[in-house]
């Protein structure tokens, strides 16, 4: 079985935009703990913390600008593409500005909440009333983003990521040392995604038409909207399974268990990230697919992907999950061994939601049914908000972080079956024969390696990058093993209705 003719050089492509801030975190993360310090670096940390919470409750715009986005684009309506750059682009700027009035009137409040050392309450306060601006900012970068990979611009998109990111990443090694003050870094970080915004736009500029009106007409409000619902409420509950864990750690712990937490969650959500950088590329597929050849044509489309999803996904979340506490003390230092035990248990939730959602949660999106990934997401918070009380007080901060990790299990299993309703009757991507062993030797290979790494006492994003050797060359021995008997598999046939 071959790939989808086209969709292996746009998840390469995918993977370097989308790769580009993952690795800069890598590499500044040691060096910001050095300049500032655990203490104020736990500071930013929240800071980053409350960003993320706001992104992702931007009304579900944000998550519903990519299947839209593509859906004019398969139809050719440039025109509407214009409508929903500019409405969306308004609203993130009025929401920006909704949270600056907050931020102003509550600075002084949410710094007398937190246990933050009284030497950092003027550079918090400072960094409290500049949210606003940064949020719109990385709202409008994250609609240039969506509007790029809606219409398979994935080479530009890498272009437009890897430039602003290596601009940030020099300007922040140029710039911030001990005496340097928060704000700069979060002047820093506003340019960083103004450039993502600008670069974006100009890119995609052709698939753009402005025409009056300029803003979506009322029945494309209403349909955007309530695909847009649904989406946020999908979008809270990665709140409540994510940054709720660093709010709940904030208000009962010192700040510096901010930046532990960071540490490990940073690590955790990038690996879980490599993978997804397949999703734009298979939402946009997927989404064109359905609007030529409908429900059936998509169907078709998911087991032909979900066949080779789900063995591939499964062995590199069991070898990430295995080797991370190592990488992590490579990457910080034996004293933040927290975070990475902190890490390889959000990171076995992670891998499980992952291999069984990522092609299951484009074929929703993609036929215009995001309800559904609303209903698992939902499920998995009611377990973690279960379990979220007693496993703290058994376990403490990796408690608050395993029933998170309880909770997407539970969630994404659910999913599977949620999803037979919207038309996968059959179950498909059985694991192939050779996967326990395969994944059992790359896990071995990685675990090993690393430890040798670990062992050299070197530690800083270059050794990280070196721990990740082992990593490679285990997950490379498992695809010699899985690769045959991936490729050899039939493809099913498509029906003129659902299967």
């Amino acid at each position: 079985m071959r790939a989808p003719s086209g969709l292996v050089p746009s998840v390469g492509f995918s993977a370097l935009a989308q790769a580009a801030p993952l690795l800069t975190n890598l590499l500044l993360t040691p060096y910001l703990i050095a300049r500032l310090g655990l203490d104020r670096f736990g500071v930013w940390s929240l800071i980053l913390i409350f960003l993320a919470t706001l992104t992702v409750l931007d009304g579900g715009v944000g998550a519903s600008l990519a299947r839209f986005h593509a859906y004019h684009g398969a139809r050719g309506e440039r025109d509407g593409t214009g409508r929903l750059v500019i409405g969306s682009l308004t609203l993130f700027l009025c929401f920006g500005a909704l949270v600056t009035v907050l931020c102003l009137l509550l600075a002084p409040t949410i710094t007398s909440a937190l246990d933050v050392p009284a030497r950092l309450h003027d550079e918090e306060h400072r960094l409290l009333t500049v949210l606003g601006p940064l949020l719109t900012l990385a709202l409008a970068s994250n609609s240039a983003v969506a509007l790029l990979q809606a219409n398979g611009r994935f080479r530009a998109l890498a272009g437009v990521s890897g430039g602003s990111c290596l601009v940030y990443a020099l300007a922040v090694i140029a710039l911030i040392d001990q005496s340097a003050g928060l704000p700069l870094l979060a002047a820093l970080t506003a340019g960083r995604y103004l450039l993502a915004t600008v670069g974006g736009l100009c890119a995609g500029a052709r698939h753009v038409k402005l025409t009056r009106p300029l803003l979506p007409t009322p029945p494309e409000r209403r349909e955007f909207g309530r695909y847009a619902l649904r989406m946020q409420l999908s979008g809270f509950t990665m709140f409540l399974n994510g940054e709720i864990d660093a709010l709940v750690i904030a208000a009962l712990l010192p700040v510096r268990y901010i930046g532990i937490f960071a540490v490990g969650y940073q690590a955790a959500m990038g690996l879980r990230s490599l993978p997804l950088y397949a999703i734009p590329p298979v939402l946009t597929r997927m989404t064109h697919v359905y609007a030529g050849d409908g429900l059936p044509g998509a169907v078709h489309e998911f087991h032909v992907l979900q066949a080779r999803w789900l063995p591939t996904a499964l062995t590199y979340g069991v070898v990430t999950t295995a080797v991370v506490a190592v990488a992590v003390q490579v990457w910080v230092g034996p004293e933040l061994a927290l975070s990475g035990a902190i890490a390889a248990v959000l990171l076995a939730g992670y891998s499980v939601q992952v291999a069984l959602t990522g092609v299951r949660t484009c074929f929703v999106r993609a036929i215009g049914k995001p309800g559904y990934e609303t209903r698992y997401s939902w499920a998995a918070t009611v377990v973690n908000i279960a379990l979220t009380v007693p496993l703290t007080l058994l376990w403490g901060v990796v408690g608050v972080v395993l029933a998170t990790a309880v909770g997407l299990t539970a969630g994404s299993l659910y999913f599977v079956v949620v999803c037979r309703r919207a038309g996968l009757h059959r179950m498909q991507g059985r694991l192939p024969r050779r996967w326990l062993p395969a994944t059992a030797l790359a896990a071995t290979l990685a675990v090993l390696g690393d430890l040798l790494i670990l062992g050299l006492g070197w530690h800083g994003a270059v050794p990280l990058l070196l721990a990740g050797l082992p990593v490679l060359v285990g997950l490379a021995a498992a695809s010699v093993l899985l690769v045959p008997e991936l490729t050899d598999r039939p493809v099913p046939v498509k029906h003129g209705g659902s299967p």
